[in-house]
């Protein structure tokens, strides 16, 4: 039997580091479990408050840095440096820079690393990616997506996701990065280029945008679009991933303002689903406790696995790192008021 995994949770200052925290505690693949904080710590195997001390005490067969985005990427490589296979948190980092400074410190150290990207393994994610593979949608032309949310003064705007030395960017640099890599797993595709507009609008003094709309263009020519926002008075909102090809078209309705949709509508005149003129199918991850329920529980096995070199991990490096290209890009387009290419 495979021995359980010597595991650091690096941060306590994160908005997901409790629930990732809850995930490492329930996951069959972790054993020892410590956690690296300037914060007080709930009871675990061992809390550390530098980073030294920690390397110094520890011997672990991976961590999980949850902390805030100017800290990540430092943390991270040392980690790696020390020969410890690494999850960082999404969205990484604040930079491009950044991202491909951890790809180079993994390269160096022989080992892997990757970020928190657990939307790849929701069961629409995984039906959506096996059906554009198949081709039941033909080649795919075109992409919309959504990721419409609750307000930055419900979020606190005294918090660090809003200062942008500390976190980089807004609602397209913390959450629609997630539909960002969302496209590129399901699609296959490559983005070519993309244009924006950004702007700061909710009036509670924040230095990153809380509105950006986006349009890009696909490796095969497909052209799509991007509208995030922290606009609505609730907590779910308006999240949405629609891609349609010369076959046929699927939306996922991925949540509703109760939270809950989880809702795929396919059309397609291939094979099958030719048989009725829309199918819908309704799939959600298994509850589990801690972050993203039992896909998180899964995320963190199978992490463990691929560092130990017994299979391929669903992200990599890589991921990161052309998911924050795409950012920075839009980021640049919106300021310089043109389109720009990968």
């Amino acid at each position: 039997m495979t021995e359980p995994a010597r595991t650091a949770l690096i941060g306590l200052d994160n908005p997901h580091s409790q629930s990732w925290l809850t995930t490492l505690k329930h996951c069959p693949a972790v054993g020892r479990l410590v956690v690296c904080s300037e914060e007080e710590c709930e009871v675990v195997d061992q809390h550390y408050s530098s980073i030294d001390a920690l390397l110094a005490e520890e011997v672990l067969d991976f961590a999980l840095v949850c902390t805030r985005n100017d800290r990540a990427p430092e943390l991270a490589a040392r980690l790696l440096e020390s020969g410890v296979p690494v999850i960082v948190e999404k969205p990484v980092a604040r930079t491009v820079a950044e991202v491909a400074g951890l790809n180079q410190t993994a390269t160096a150290a022989g080992r892997i690393w990757a970020t928190a990207f657990m939307n790849r393994y929701h069961p629409i994610a995984q039906k959506l990616r096996e059906m554009v593979a198949a081709g039941i949608l033909g080649e795919i032309v075109s992409v919309e997506s959504r990721m419409v949310t609750s307000t930055v003064q419900q979020r606190n705007p005294d918090h660090w996701l809003f200062d942008s030395t500390k976190a980089g960017g807004g609602i397209l640099h913390w959450l629609a990065i997630h539909t960002v890599d969302l496209i590129r797993y399901i699609s296959g595709l490559e983005y070519r280029s993309v244009g924006a507009h950004k702007a700061t609008l909710s009036g509670t003094g924040i230095d990153v945008e809380d509105l950006l709309a986006a349009s890009f263009s696909m490796d095969n020519g497909a052209l799509g679009s991007l509208h995030a926002g922290y606009v609505l008075p609730r907590r779910y909102g308006d999240i949405y991933l629609c891609f349609r090809g010369t076959e046929g078209d699927a939306t996922w309705e991925m949540y509703d303002c109760a939270g809950q949709a989880d809702r795929l509508i396919v059309q397609s005149r291939v094979g099958e689903w030719a048989d009725d003129e829309y199918s819908q199918l309704s799939r959600s991850a298994a509850d589990a406790p801690g972050y993203g329920g039992a896909n998180g529980l899964d995320f963190i096995a199978d992490f463990v696995a691929a560092s130990r070199g017994e299979q391929d991990f669903v992200t990599n490096g890589d991921d990161a790192l052309q998911a924050m290209r795409f950012v920075e890009a839009a980021y640049a387009a919106a300021e310089e008021g043109r389109q720009i290419g990968f």
